[in-house]
């Protein structure tokens, strides 16, 4: 993968409003697409300073950029990561997103993370399920609504024990919990293998944390950077 950026685009977000906590404030962020910062049609680089830049030198697969993000279309657009995310079997993270659904249903799967088809996939199953496949450990997080049509945020977490929390919309009221361990090895954005469950609808912003779970001050803090983030779209 070429990581070279050639016609990127170079935008230094302004702090919303006097919040000023961003996702570098919490030490283990690992990868952050930041909204209309350094992304172009080919590579959206990471922010995090890790240089997990998302990359793409096919044309035909490269997504739109549509309001500082990534708008995939649902058949074949997605991105690489040179290096795998790798997260250990007993490693806590955090994931966060903001997005926009075009097509969420039982047939239509949305993929954000995965390695390959069945190996280790981050995707919404349907509109009310997130299923996380750790090599073939599954946790489906049942709850919450993840309908096509509006922006909406989703973060997840889990612990060293493998317990999963869901949060939705800017709130720190879990909506769904569920357990399972497992190693997550990500190196592809937007799609699960070359032509299967590729995500349809916008990615504006995705971040995660490694061994960190979220919670107290910090959740907080970053549902309200989120909301803010979605709020600003």
């Amino acid at each position: 993968i070429m990581l070279g950026l050639g016609n990127s685009i170079t935008y230094n977000a302004p702090l919303y409003d006097a919040f000023t906590w961003v996702p570098t404030d919490v030490s283990g962020l690992v990868l952050w697409h930041r909204n209309d910062t350094n992304i172009a049609v080919g590579q959206w680089n990471d922010s995090s300073g890790n240089n997990n830049h998302a990359v793409q030198s096919t044309a035909g697969n490269q997504a739109a950029i549509e309001r500082g993000g990534f708008h995939f279309d649902g058949t074949d657009d997605f991105y690489e990561y040179s290096t795998q995310l790798n997260i250990g079997e007993s490693e806590a993270y955090t994931l966060a997103i903001v997005y926009k659904l075009d097509v969420i249903d039982t047939s239509n799967k949305a993929t954000i993370f995965s390695k390959d088809a069945n190996s280790t996939f981050f995707e919404f199953f349907d509109s009310d399920t997130v299923r996380i496949n750790y090599n073939g450990n599954v946790v489906n997080l049942n709850g919450g609504s993840h309908a096509a049509g509006s922006d909406k945020i989703l973060v997840a977490t889990r612990s060293t024990s493998g317990a999963h929390k869901l949060y939705e919309n800017g709130s720190d009221t879990v909506v769904t919990t569920a357990t399972k361990k497992g190693v997550a090895l990500w190196e592809n954005l937007g799609i699960r293998n070359d032509n299967d469950r590729a995500f349809n609808g916008r990615i504006y912003e995705v971040m995660v944390w490694d061994n960190v779970e979220f919670s107290g001050a910090d959740l907080t803090n970053l549902n309200t950077y989120l909301t803010n983030v979605k709020n600003d779209l």
